[in-house]
């Protein structure tokens, strides 16, 4: 945060800096999420680039009301304009990660949903499983959903006999998740398929 002017009540500029962050903070969340309602960026089917996008732009305009706010009172300074661009940013990309991305992709929630829609009913595992695959994976067409988004991102490609094949963009994330995966000992087998 900005550095007080001396002798000019630092606590209440304190304060006040805080709740302008906040404010705006605030103000600029609620626009990123709004605009997700809108028609804006449609065409953009990928949810976490979508999101990216809006997050950049409602970023921007954080650091814009934050100057404007540099003109009303004094003790804020560029510095907190591009402090509140990185605040907001950083945030709601923690938050689009965790909450939205993982709400559209995740089969826990699905799960979950289901079963609360059909509270009225008991379950087996495979009873569970077969509603996974015939609704998630066939109706709602899951895996065709993320087929295209590799398709879209450019780590998998069409070849002109109607085959695909990954690039070397998709070479490059494969070697990323492998890492994150030894990093994090997650299950092997989702980014080593061939062993058993």
């Amino acid at each position: 945060m900005s550095k007080i002017g001396k002798g000019s009540g630092t606590f209440g500029s304190v304060a006040a800096l805080v709740g302008i962050y906040l404010l705006i903070y605030l103000v600029c969340t609620a626009l990123f999420i709004g605009l997700f309602h809108t028609g804006i960026l449609k065409n953009m089917e990928v949810l976490m680039y979508r999101g990216v996008a809006f997050i950049l732009i409602t970023g921007v305009i954080s650091a814009v009301i934050m100057g404007i706010a540099r003109k009303l009172w004094g003790f804020i300074t560029v510095r907190d304009i591009i402090l509140m661009f990185c605040i907001f940013c950083c945030v709601n990309m923690v938050f689009l990660t965790l909450v939205p991305v993982t709400v559209e992709r995740s089969v826990s929630v699905f799960m979950l949903s289901y079963m609360d829609e059909n509270a009225d009913q008991t379950f087996t595992e495979e009873s569970v499983g077969e509603v996974f695959t015939s609704k998630y994976v066939e109706d709602y067409g899951a895996f065709e959903k993320r087929f295209d988004e590799q398709v879209v991102t450019g780590t998998i490609e069409k070849n002109p006999d109607g085959t695909y094949s990954i690039t070397g963009r998709g070479k490059f994330v494969v070697k990323m998740f492998r890492m994150i995966a030894e990093w994090f000992d997650t299950d092997r087998r989702l980014v080593y398929p061939n062993e058993n």
